[in-house]
């Protein structure tokens, strides 16, 4: 559940499951949107989740008509519980999570196609 709603009804909003947008060069706008990104949830007060900074940055990117591709994925590290994380890539940078993805599993990607 994501902020009360089933996954489901979250999944094609997001884009088209199984799908990569290319890795090429990356669009002004995903390094204006990462930038603001950084910024914003670094005030923000109340407790964000990666899958909500990639899902916000990637409506931002749409309305700007950038194609993004969002992955989540899991891991679990020895004597540790299961931790999942999300993050966001456009072209070739990833404009959320990266700065905690290494180590990940990915287990789903979701990529615009139109």
């Amino acid at each position: 559940r994501v902020h009360g709603h089933p996954f489901s009804e979250l999944a094609p909003q997001i884009g088209t499951l199984g799908f990569e947008t290319p890795v090429e060069a990356s669009p002004r706008n995903a390094w204006l949107v990462h930038e603001l990104m950084e910024a914003m949830f670094r005030r923000i007060k109340w407790k964000d989740s990666c899958l909500i900074r990639a899902l916000t940055a990637k409506r931002l990117l749409n309305r700007m008509g950038e194609k993004c591709t969002l992955y989540m994925g899991v891991r679990k590290a020895q004597g540790e519980a299961m931790t999942a994380h999300a993050w966001l890539r456009c072209g070739k940078l990833i404009v959320t999570g990266g700065e905690s993805m290494d180590g990940y599993t990915v287990t789903a990607v979701f990529g615009d196609k139109s």
